[in-house]
């Protein structure tokens, strides 16, 4: 490190920060604060320390380094050195209680919050913080060193079903009255009614005077119990009649074999890089930030479905299908000039707990065009089947751009199944 300072204080301050901005805030941070007053003064700069990122899984082409040695020196050193400069911070709920109690925040007014498995709730009379952490069923109590009065954006993001949406998420909310922009992501399981556009009404927008700027993605699901009257697409949309600032999103499924019905609201456009559980009722639209997406439906999802489905998601990288229903449409597909589909960017396919009649839309070049390198993950019966006991030339062009099958149900694979796929490492899952 020696050698590379003087190297660096050798330039002006100008190429510097250009050579600082193409690095990982993090790094910049991580690497230069505590070398020398100089390096100590530019890396203070705003353009560094304003929105400061410290999570591990940021996006599918970057992970950021947090390692316990690396939020250990950003606890004992870094923050404190920065913290009047901190603005914003994106935290994970793995890393929220070091980075929380490492110092004062006095010019904090943005909190984002990822992979909560974390329930919050703040008292900003006291300044207290309890984290209840009901995954692991332990409870957590901690303080932090001011009160956030001052908190203007919030953002909230849950991978895993939360049940403590009314308890727990709403209190919390309702305590933050100063927010002028929320952003909640969230997947909520509810016993009798759906997250709809009178709940958020209700329990959060008109308790938020100075809110201009909402932004959401909430799945919800509810128990069937032989209830009337259940809420269409178009009854929940109704309720949204009042908020004309956001472009609203719903689609409403009831699933009769599992009972359970679920409703996705979200504010368009489109912001997340995933989209789960897409049915036969998903409304389209173009959104162009998604790469990860699942199917799922107890009704067959048909040709045109999968059409659009490339349409709406033409980034899509990884996409898994759950649905055990045969097509309607297949005999008649046959005798159609039906559009080919493209997948030009898809890498992993999931068809695990796929009717073969979808194994047989994306492997059939009539139907599918695959892209090159895709990891496709298949029970062997069906593939079998599917491919005609691995002879059909019908299915073999996409098979033949596989790099990676994982095989379901088979412990040995016979050599003509590795002579059907030349070019393609076959594992036995």
């Amino acid at each position: 490190m020696e050698h590379s300072t003087i190297q660096l204080d050798n330039l002006p301050d100008e190429i510097l920060m250009m050579i600082f901005k193409n690095m990982s805030q993090t790094n910049v941070l991580y690497s230069l604060i505590g070398v020398n007053q100089r390096l100590n003064t530019i890396v203070r700069d705003s353009m560094f320390t304003n929105h400061l990122t410290l999570r591990e899984y940021i996006s599918d082409d970057f992970i950021n380094p947090s390692t316990d040695s690396m939020l250990d020196r950003f606890c004992s050193h870094i923050l404190p050195n920065i913290n009047d400069k901190i603005k914003r911070i994106d935290l994970d709920s793995s890393s929220m209680e070091r980075i929380l109690l490492a110092t004062n925040y006095p010019s904090l007014y943005g909190l984002t919050l990822y992979n909560m498995d974390i329930e919050i709730s703040m008292h900003y009379a006291t300044g207290e913080t309890a984290l209840t952490n009901l995954f692991k069923n332990q409870i957590l109590s901690l303080n932090i060193h001011e009160n956030l009065p001052n908190l203007k954006c919030f953002s909230l993001y849950g991978e895993n079903m939360t049940y403590y949406y009314d308890e727990l998420i709403v209190p919390l909310l309702n305590r933050m009255i100063n927010l002028e922009e929320l952003g909640l992501y969230l997947i909520v399981s509810i016993k009798n009614t759906f997250v709809d556009g009178n709940d958020l009404k209700k329990n959060i927008i008109n308790k938020m005077s100075r809110l201009n700027k909402f932004h959401f993605n909430i799945r919800s699901t509810i128990d069937l119990h032989n209830q009337i009257n259940l809420p269409s697409n178009e009854d929940i949309q109704y309720t949204f009649k009042d908020i004309c600032d956001n472009h609203i999103i719903s689609c409403v499924n009831y699933f009769s074999e599992t009972q359970q019905g679920q409703c996705h609201i979200y504010s368009y456009p489109y912001t997340l890089n995933n989209y789960y559980k897409i049915t036969n009722n998903f409304p389209g639209g173009l959104i162009k930030c998604v790469s990860k997406i699942s199917l799922y439906d107890e009704r067959p999802f048909e040709h045109e479905f999968f059409l659009r489905i490339a349409q709406s998601f033409p980034l899509v990288k990884d996409l898994t299908l759950v649905n055990m229903k045969p097509q309607n449409g297949k005999q008649t597909d046959d005798n159609q000039n039906l559009p080919i589909i493209e997948y030009p960017h898809l890498t992993t396919l999931d068809l695990t707990k796929s009717h073969l009649d979808y194994i047989e839309q994306f492997l059939l070049d009539t139907k599918t065009i695959l892209s090159s390198n895709v990891d496709l993950s298949v029970v062997y019966q069906a593939l079998r089947k599917v491919t005609q006991k691995f002879k059909s030339n019908a299915t073999r062009i996409n098979c033949s751009k596989l790099s990676c099958l994982d095989i379901v149900g088979k412990y040995r694979i016979p050599k003509y199944v590795q002579e059907y796929f030349p070019h393609t490492e076959i594992f036995i899952c």
